[in-house]
């Protein structure tokens, strides 16, 4: 919807333009469509930035060229599910191209790019978690609970691709750990998601995640 109003509204600062030159005065009436038409215009332009960077992680962890889309608010008023992240699989079990992101986790992983990092809210930790999972889903794994595992031990690099510091990364992923896995459904965690557990993807390596 953003795109289209910025549009209009452009077309509408245009037109008016054309007449202001041919004697007929819209000085007031120009800027007040032109100014917004600008800042729906940049907005736009940050939320497919940010779209891209979220792909451009999505990419590296699933091995191939996948895309990350965020839900945009009109898609949000008519949609009832509670899931935070989705990625359609098809009848053989292979993933598709396409993970969705519902409005509140993007605006979450947004405002955490927009913050210093140093001290995230518990809805960013998540937020960057459902990155990472979704990401997994679209490197090909169905399971919930192997999906949550596997993500959870690249958090820290999701964190860091993100713009996060070595120590700000760490800290996130333990307070993930700590603070949000033990609580998740019982189909998102698996006893073997410990260290040097079956879910261990670095079972040399005794630190976790």
């Amino acid at each position: 919807m953003r795109p289209w109003i910025a549009l209009l509204l452009t077309a509408g600062a245009v037109a008016l333009a054309v007449r202001h030159a041919l004697g007929h005065r819209h000085s007031v009436l120009i800027p007040m469509l032109l100014v917004p038409a600008l800042l729906l215009g940049w907005f736009e332009w940050q939320f497919r930035a940010d779209q891209d960077l979220f792909s451009a992680v999505a990419t590296r962890i699933a091995e191939r060229d996948v895309r990350i889309e965020c839900q945009r608010l009109s898609g949000a008023m008519v949609d009832a599910t509670a899931e935070l992240g989705y990625v359609q699989f098809d009848a053989n079990g292979r993933p598709g191209d396409v993970g969705r992101l519902e409005v509140d986790a993007c605006e979450d992983l947004r405002s955490y790019l927009s913050s210093d990092r140093t001290a995230p809210t518990l809805d960013q930790v998540v937020s960057v978690q459902v990155l990472s999972h979704e990401s997994y889903h679209l490197a090909g794994i169905a399971n919930e609970a192997e999906t949550e595992c596997a993500a959870l031990q690249r958090l820290e690099d999701v964190a860091g691709w993100l713009g996060a510091t070595a120590q700000q990364a760490r800290a996130l992923a333990e307070r993930y750990v700590a603070e949000v896995y033990p609580r998740m459904p019982e189909a998102y965690r698996s006893d073997e998601c410990v260290d040097g557990g079956e879910l261990d993807a670095s079972p040399d390596d005794p630190g976790w995640p």
